[in-house]
């Protein structure tokens, strides 16, 4: 469906990190400001990192240029001097091989005549000898506030990083420091080590659980099945195979490491996902396939109260049932795909042997309900709900059938916005106010009307004081000749801070199209909104709003549709599933 009537829009949304930093973007310098150089390069490097110093202007005040201001003005005063930082990196060995760590220590002095606020550190990661250093590995210069280092004063750093490809002869860490104005601070800097290939060999057998026990029992060896090692740090599927000989035997010859193993369907046989350490003399290694869920799997997850505040313990009651012939055995949850922070992960002690890296089984027919605790987010705030949204089965693989559960809670007391204009296009393309539009807001509730408000001269509307969390619909009834283009209702997504509205705006365009039937508020309700001007507020309606939230079901919410609205794109912007893989 269409959601090209919204086109005006405030998104709140969460960067998701990694290793690999992003430069600071659209820094630019004052107009009036003097380019200065960057400190000299501690190596060779050739690179230019990301700079505002490209968008200075080319003249100085007091040059040719800053002499042709008008006059009377004085010119700008000239700016401070960029800050200077000098980098250089001891490893703290001189080489080292295919599966271990890479350790070193990054040492900063300011050279430059000022102070150097906010220094953040651009990590370069492209090629496949780049080290692999997690974000919070770069420490107090992962983010801000950075580190700040007066002229003369240096900083050291431990950090410790990964080989990205096992195949190459060096390890290498390039990057580029930026201060807090967004300027590079320091030129490019590449510092290298020489990575010896190390030797790894693992040996074992692979079998099929066909009576779900958990155990290799005789005849269940599996022939001719190909397995997969991928290389945990390789950013381009670096991998190697091994297919196993009569006996169900395989042997794998690859340079030492951390792979992952498994996360495959290989011959109807589910091969759980999990990590492996490779080195010269590795035990012997047992992989287990398990048959497909086929839909023997149900779940169902409630929250034991209807709501709760930020902070406190959330108790959940989740039920899986197994209606298949052989127990499931080593069944695990895995919450909050999407990521969002008002959704609880699900991997905390509370979840038990639910967590991700440790299982539970489910006998052939039976059911079993399993009281776990979470801890209610800030986000759920908010938000005006927690969520915990699951699937349950063989630890990532075959997602797409494992059983899926959801339930909310509401967590009330915040208050929320919407803010908006109706407007059309005129015939010189101007985007003009439209007038005298009745906008009516409704929740999916007993008493659905929350508040209605009527567009200004400028085509202006706002509601104001209301509860996160809902389910919110917006109909337009715009004035005689006037119609809506695309959807009417629209749904909205809303929440707080009130402060930070969702920002909407609707196209209407001459015509005469039926507007759609508006609910209204059965006799029972306490009170009918009063209608109001396009800056007035919209009741909040019920009190405690969200007190409803909280349901549940068996397999409520689908992997495929598992999508939440963007904020002020009112069901415009689909968020996908996300898979989270954790190291096993």
């Amino acid at each position: 469906m269409r959601r090209a009537a919204i086109y005006l829009a405030t998104l709140a949304t969460a960067s998701a990190l990694t290793g690999a930093f992003a430069a600071p973007a659209g820094a630019q310098e004052e107009p009036d400001a003097t380019p200065t150089s960057s400190a000299p390069s501690t190596t060779a490097g050739s690179e230019t990192p990301p700079s505002s110093s490209a968008e200075a202007p080319s003249s100085a005040p007091g040059s040719t240029e800053a002499s042709k201001s008008p006059a009377g003005k004085p010119p700008a005063a000239k700016a401070a001097a960029r800050a200077q930082v000098d980098v250089s990196l001891d490893f703290d060995k001189p080489s080292y091989g295919t599966g271990e760590d890479v350790t070193f220590t990054l040492k900063l002095k300011n050279t430059g005549g000022t102070t150097a606020t906010g220094l953040t550190m651009y990590q370069m990661s492209s090629d496949p000898t780049d080290l692999v250093v997690p974000y919070a590995g770069w420490g107090d210069l992962k983010g801000w506030p950075g580190v700040t280092l007066q002229p003369d004063e240096t900083f050291d750093l431990k950090v410790s990083g990964k080989v990205r490809d096992v195949e190459q002869a060096t390890a290498v860490v390039r990057g580029a420091l930026f201060d807090a104005s967004g300027a590079s601070a320091s030129q490019t800097f590449s510092f290298s080590t020489p990575v010896t290939k190390v030797a790894g060999r693992a040996v074992g057998t692979v079998y099929g659980d066909k009576n779900g026990n958990g155990e290799l029992d005789g005849g269940e060896q599996l022939a001719g099945t190909k397995l997969t090692l991928r290389y945990v740090q390789s950013s381009t599927g670096q991998a190697y195979t091994a297919t196993s000989d009569a006996d169900g035997k395989f042997s794998f010859d690859v340079p030492a490491g951390d792979y992952y193993l498994g996360g495959d369907v290989v011959d109807g046989w589910l091969f759980p996902f999990r990590t492996v350490h490779i080195g010269p003399d590795s035990d012997d290694m047992l992989v287990r396939g398990v048959p497909p869920l086929n839909g023997a799997l149900k779940a169902s997850i409630a929250f034991t109260q209807d709501s709760y505040q930020v902070g406190d313990t959330a108790h959940l009651t989740v039920t899986l049932a197994n209606s298949g012939p052989i127990p499931l055995t080593g069944i695990v949850a895995e919450c909050n795909r999407i990521g969002d922070p008002y959704i609880l992960a699900g991997d905390g002690p509370g979840w038990g042997d639910l967590a991700w890296n440790r299982g539970v089984t489910i006998g052939a027919g039976e059911t079993r309900t399993f009281d776990v605790t979470d801890t209610v987010p800030d986000a759920a705030y908010n938000r005006g709900y927690v969520a915990a949204y699951c699937d349950f089965g063989y630890f990532e693989v075959d997602i797409d059938n494992h059983a899926q559960a959801g339930d909310q809670a509401a967590v009330p007391g915040a208050k929320a916005a919407i803010v908006g204009d109706v407007t059309h296009v005129t015939d010189g393309g101007a985007r003009q106010g439209v007038a005298g539009v009745k906008l009516v807001l409704t929740a999916d509730r007993h008493c659905p009307v929350i508040g209605e408000q009527t567009t200004d001269d400028q085509g202006h509307f706002e509601f104001h004081g209301l509860v996160p969390g809902l389910d919110y619909k917006l109909y337009l009834v715009p004035p005689q000749g006037w119609q809506v283009k695309y959807d009417n209702p629209t749904g909205v997504n809303v929440y707080g801070p009130e402060e930070n509205p969702a920002r909407l705006g609707f196209d209407v365009e001459p015509g005469d199209a039926q507007a759609p039937a508006v609910p209204t508020n059965p006799a029972d309700c306490t009170a009918t909104p009063a209608p109001g001007s396009g800056s007035g507020s919209g009741g909040g309606g019920e009190s405690g709003g969200g007190g409803g939230l909280a349901s549940t079901g068996v397999d409520a919410i689908s992997l495929g549709a598992l999508a939440l609205v963007a904020l002020g794109l009112g069901g415009g912007l689909l968020v996908g599933t996300r898979r989270r893989r954790r190291s096993a």
